[in-house]
């Protein structure tokens, strides 16, 4: 396992962290900021869409995904929540579906569309 200081993540925020751990998944298609565009988090000059958090101050975490529908949800779910956990360490992860492909609408790349403005 690298450390964040060998992958470069260092100096990112801990929601920007959490993002890339969730994109890293090969089921995760995108980030999505819910209905209503509200799951982001907002940092100085920019917001990291599809993930809302206080990590730092131990409460809940959400993140909120479009799946490659190769597997149960509940299953892809709970993988990225111990993705998730291994940067924000034990708090309360919620994980939002807001939307499945199946493998036949598989995008040529489905890595790097989570949006951090």
């Amino acid at each position: 396992m690298t450390t964040e200081h060998e992958n470069g993540r260092e100096h990112e925020h801990v929601a920007e962290r959490i993002a890339a751990a969730a994109l890293e998944h090969p089921c995760v298609v995108r980030l999505d900021g819910g209905e209503y565009g509200t799951v982001a988090t907002h940092l100085p000059g920019r917001r990291v869409t599809g993930v809302r958090t206080t990590a730092d101050t131990g409460d809940t975490t959400e993140v909120c995904v479009v799946l490659l529908l190769r597997r149960p949800v509940p299953e892809l779910a709970a993988e990225l929540r111990e993705r998730i956990r291994e940067v924000t360490g034990e708090t309360r992860i919620d994980v939002t579906v807001a939307d499945v492909l199946t493998p036949e609408q598989e995008p040529e790349s489905n890595h790097g569309a989570g949006e951090t403005r």
